[in-house]
Parts: structure tokens; C-alpha cells; sequence
């Protein structure tokens, strides 16, 4: 139910990793490209295919969430300000029940997964079945983001143009509950390079840091640009 957004950039993206590739233009699930709340992507705990959505306000509403029929949904654990999604702190102990369960949001641990085949679950050389990326795209691996630049400003305009395409300060969904934090102040970007058993890599970035290669909980909810195979 989520679109990955938009057409690539023509623009190479050079870095000590992948040599040369294609980034698409806005992250998955956003509106827009340009600036504004509409060029939020969706959010994404590592290593899972399904999205959690993005906040709408820099206090932390939720995106509405409808049913087939048009009706509001709303009658879930209220992990955001919407209430549409369930919070869990038990690990999901395998890919089926990971998968099975879309919206649950798993924060057991620090680590929504207990597998030990979990680091597969995405990949930085190959695409795998999890990657959210569509066709021809994949989640951006280690060292894509080498010389990204500094947050300027702060609110639901806040974001850097970088190459060509403007990356917002969308903030993150914690690890603890899946509340929104920082919208506005943080970009956060999942990596599809695995840090450690329990964390992934990240770009991280606000007005006084920028970190390309960023450790983070997997069970965070990040945004996810993709670059092309």
C-alpha cells in the first residue's frame, strides 16, 4: 500500500562504496520532493519491508491512516499522536511473524528481531526479498552519505540539499515506543549495512553534526532512500 515516490535524479552519487549510482529522488512513501511535511517518507524499523508513517506536524501528529471503505482508523495502541499502529516489547522471533504483523511496531530489546539469519534480512551488496526499495532500487549501503553537509534552520521546513535532492528533517520514531522525536530538528536514513547484531547503520544530521555512517537501534524508525542496483 505504500509508494516509493517519484522518478530517479540524473545525478551520479560517488562514494568510496558503490563507485557510481542513481539515488531516487525523495525518500519512500513522500509526496513530494521539494520542501514541506509532504516530502516526509515513510519510517522504517531496519531490516523490515513494511513502513510505519510519517509525522504530519512538528509536535508529532500522526498521518491518518483509512480504511478500504474510507473510515479513519483508529482503534489501535497509540504509539504516535494518530493511534493507528501497535506497540510491542517482545521480539518477533522470526521473518514470518515479523511480516505477519505490519503494524505492530517491536521494540523488545533495542532489536525488533531475534534471528540469527536477521543480518540478511537487508543487505548492502544484494537486494533481498525485505528491501522496501522498488524495482531496480535497493536501500543505500554503507558510505553513501560521505560529505553530506549541516542542518540549516529547524521546523517542518528544515532539511539539506545535497546533489541535487533535498533531504528533510523528518525526525524518527523512538526505539522505546515509536513516538515521534525531533521532527524538524533531525534526518535520520537507514543504511542497509548491519553495525552490530542489534544495530544498523545510519545518516544522522542535525544544525551542529552530521554523522554519514551513523550506529543505530535497529528498532528506531528511520526514513529510507533508495539507490538504484
Amino acid at each position: 500500500w505504500v509508494l516509493p515516490g517519484g522518478e530517479a535524479d540524473v545525478k551520479p552519487l560517488i562514494n568510496t562504496y558503490l563507485g557510481k549510482g542513481i539515488m531516487m529522488n525523495r525518500a519512500i512513501g513522500a509526496i513530494d520532493k521539494t520542501v514541506g511535511v509532504n516530502s516526509f517518507g515513510m519510517m522504517y524499523q531496519w531490516g523490515r519491508k513494511d513502513p510505519f508513517t510519517p509525522a504530519t506536524t512538528t509536535a508529532g501528529k500522526d498521518t491518518q491512516l483509512y480504511s478500504a471503505t474510507g473510515t479513519p482508523i483508529n482503534t489501535k495502541s497509540n504509539i504516535g499522536i494518530g493511534g493507528e499502529w501497535t506497540n510491542s516489547t517482545t521480539k518477533a522471533s522470526n521473518i514470518a511473524t515479523l511480516t505477519n504483523t505490519p503494524s505492530t511496531y517491536y521494540t523488545g530489546g533495542g532489536v525488533p528481531i531475534a534471528s540469527a539469519g536477521a543480518n540478511d534480512w537487508w543487505n548492502p551488496t544484494t537486494k533481498t526479498l525485505y528491501d522496501p526499495c522498488p524495482s531496480g532500487y535497493r536501500t543505500s549501503p554503507y558510505n553513501t552519505y560521505s560529505g553530506f553537509p549541516l542542518l540549516y534552520g529547524g521546523g517542518l521546513t528544515a532539511g539539506v540539499t545535497w546533489k541535487t535532492s533535498f533531504f528533510p528533517a523528518s525526525g524518527y520514531r523512538n526505539s522505546s515506543n515509536g513516538q515521534f522525536s525531533r521532527v524538524g530538528l533531525f534526518g535520520c536514513y537507514w543504511m542497509s549495512t548491519p553495525s552490530s547484531a542489534a544495530r544498523g547503520y545510519d545518516l544522522t544530521f542535525n544544525s551542529t553534526y552530521v554523522t554519514p555512517n551513523h550506529s543505530e537501534s535497529r528498532s528506531y524508525g528511520l526514513s529510507v532512500r533508495c539507490i538504484s542496483e
